[in-house]
C-alpha cells in the first residue's frame, strides 16, 4: 500500500483477473475501487506488487509528483489517473523476479549522484537500483557483497540525523540467519556509493522500514499510518489505520513491523546505539505492507478550472456598468480623476519589497539566539547555506540549528565560525512560502548566549534569491 493526504492505494493478493493484479484506491470511508490491473508476473498466480507515490522532492530528479508507481517482477508501472498504467521501467536485474520489489523514493536528498531518484530493491539478488524521472536505471549496490543475507524488501532512505547511518538506504531482511539469537531477521543499511552494512538492527520477521514523519499529517480518514494485517496467517486480513497521537515525539525514528507475528518495533538512536523497543503488539497478527501518510505528496487543485469558466460571465456582468460608470465619471471627472491618482500611485512604487526576503526579528536570550525570515518575494525561497561568528568565550559551541521544529543542522562546532551548505532536512522542509511566509531560525548554544548583537555575523542563503544578512 501507499498513502498520503488525498490518496491511499493498495494492491491485492492472489486476485489475477486475465493474468493481472488489481490496484485498489480506498476512499476516506474505507471503501474499495479498482483504478488498475498490473500484469502479475508469470501471468498470475498470488504475488506481492509494491508500490510508491512520487513526492514533491521527486520534481527535482524528473518526476511528476503525485504519480503512482507499483513494482511487478523487475517491472515498474505508472499510473496517472485517468490515464490506463504504462510500463514505465525495467529492472536488469533476474532477482526482482517473481515479486517482492521494494520501492520507495528519497526524500533527503543525501544519495549524492542518487538524490531523489527512485529506489528499487531486488528480493533475491540482493541489487539495489536507482530510477530517475526518464526511466533511466542505475546500479547503487548488492546487499550480498556485505555477507549471507535472507531476501530484502520494504526500502525507505531514513533521515540524516538518525545516527551513524542516517541519510542512507535501509532494507528489511525478514529471512536474515546471522542474528544474535536463533530468531531470523533484521535491518540492513547502504550508502550512494553502495557500501553496505548488514544487521544493523535486528527484529524477528522484519518486514519494513517505516520512517515516522517529523511533521505529520493524516489522510481523509484520519489516520497517519496505514498497515495491511492478516490475523494469524490465513484468518481475517485488512488494513488498520493508526493516528497521530500514537506518534506524538517519535517523528524520526523508525518503525520495523514483522511478518513473523512478533509485533512493531520503534527503533531509535540514543547517542551511542540504536535501540528497539515494542511499539504495537496485536496477538496473531502478520504484517505486510504499510505507509504512512506522505506529508511531502501534494493534494490536487482542480480549482482552476471552475475559475476560468466564470471569468468570462464575471466579465459580461460588468461591461453594463461600465457603460453606466462612464455617464457618471463625465460629471465627477475632475475630483475623483485626482483623487484615484494621488491615492493609488504610491501603491505601485515599492515594487522592489515582493521581489525581497529580510530578518523580521532577532532575539537573544538564555543559550539561544532566534533570527525570523519573512519572504515577500512571488516565489518560493529554498535555505541552502549559512555563515556565522559568534563570540566563543561566552557563547561556547554552537550545538544545533532548527528551521522551525525541524533540525537542519547538529554538529557541535567551535571557534566561533559557522559556514556551511550541508544542511539537513528535506528540501520542503527548508522552504520558506512566498508572498509573506515567515520562518524562524533557532541557534543553540552550550552557553548562555551574548546579548550585544553587535558581536555577531550572519549570513543566510535561499535559492533563488540568494545572501540576506540575518546578523548584526
Amino acid at each position: 500500500m501507499a498513502a498520503a493526504p488525498a490518496d491511499l492505494i493498495a494492491s491485492e493478493y492472489c486476485s489475477f483477473p486475465g493474468g493481472s493484479t488489481r490496484i485498489d484506491k480506498v476512499s476516506c470511508q474505507g471503501d474499495f475501487a479498482t483504478i488498475a490491473l498490473i500484469p502479475t508476473p508469470g501471468g498470475g498466480g498470488c504475488e506481492e506488487l509494491y508500490m510508491t507515490i512520487a513526492p514533491s522532492q521527486a520534481a527535482n530528479a524528473g518526476f511528476t509528483p503525485r504519480d503512482y508507481f507499483v513494482t511487478s517482477g523487475p517491472n515498474i508501472w505508472q499510473i496517472r489517473l485517468p490515464n490506463p498504467p504504462t510500463l514505465f521501467a525495467v529492472i536488469p536485474d533476474s532477482g526482482c523476479s517473481p515479486d517482492h520489489t521494494g520501492i520507495t523514493f528519497d526524500h533527503e536528498g543525501a544519495l549524492g549522484q542518487f538524490a531523489f531518484d527512485m529506489i528499487v530493491t531486488c528480493k533475491f539478488s540482493g541489487g539495489v537500483w536507482a530510477v530517475d524521472g526518464a526511466g533511466t536505471v542505475n546500479a547503487v549496490g548488492n546487499f550480498h557483497s556485505g555477507g549471507q543475507i535472507g531476501e530484502i524488501e520494504s526500502p525507505a532512505v531514513v533521515p540524516r540525523t538518525f545516527g551513524p547511518f542516517g541519510g542512507k538506504i535501509w532494507v528489511a531482511d525478514e529471512e536474515y540467519p546471522n542474528t544474535s539469537t536463533t530468531m531470523l531477521g533484521a535491518i540492513h543499511a547502504m550508502d550512494e556509493n553502495g557500501n553496505v552494512t548488514l544487521d544493523v538492527v535486528e527484529w524477528h520477521g522484519a518486514e519494513a522500514v517505516l520512517v515516522i514523519p517529523q511533521t505529520p499529517c493524516t489522510f481523509c480518514s484520519g489516520g497517519e499510518l496505514f498497515q495491511a494485517i492478516t490475523l494469524n496467517e490465513q484468518g481475517p486480513y485488512g488494513i488498520y489505520q493508526y493516528f497521530p497521537a500514537s506518534f506524538e515525539g517519535l517523528g524520526g525514528n523508525v518503525l520495523v513491523p514483522s511478518e513473523a507475528a512478533t509485533g512493531t518495533a520503534l527503533v531509535q538512536f540514543d547517542g551511542t546505539n540504536y535501540v528497539t523497543s515494542v511499539f504495537d503488539m496485536i496477538p496473531g497478527a502478520t504484517f505486510e505492507g504499510a505507509s504512512f501518510a506522505d506529508c511531502d505528496v501534494p493534494t490536487p487543485t482542480p480549482t482552476s478550472t471552475p475559475a476560468a469558466t466564470f471569468t468570462p460571465t464575471a466579465t459580461a456582468t460588468f461591461t453594463p456598468t461600465a457603460t453606466a460608470t462612464a455617464t457618471a465619471t463625465a460629471t465627477f471627472t475632475p475630483t475623483p480623476t485626482a483623487t484615484a491618482t494621488a491615492t493609488f500611485t504610491p501603491t505601485p512604487t515599492p515594487t522592489p519589497t515582493p521581489l525581497m526576503i529580510g530578518v523580521t526579528t532577532k532575539t537573544f536570550s538564555s543559550n539561544k539566539v532566534t533570527i525570523t525570515f519573512e519572504n515577500d518575494a512571488a516565489v518560493d525561497q529554498v535555505l541552502t547555506g549559512l555563515a556565522m561568528t559568534w563570540p566563543q568565550a561566552t557563547n561556547g559551541n554552537l550545538t544545533k540549528i532548527t528551521m522551525g521544529a525541524i533540525t537542519i543542522y547538529n554538529t557541535s562546532t567551535g571557534g566561533g565560525t559557522l559556514n556551511t551548505s550541508s544542511l539537513l532536512g528535506t528540501t520542503a522542509q527548508r522552504t520558506i512560502a512566498a508572498n509573506g511566509g515567515t520562518a524562524t531560525l533557532t541557534f543553540t548554544f552550550h552557553n548562555n548566549v551574548s546579548t550585544n548583537a553587535s558581536n555577531y555575523t550572519g549570513t543566510a542563503t535561499f535559492n533563488p534569491f540568494g545572501s540576506v544578512t540575518m546578523l548584526p
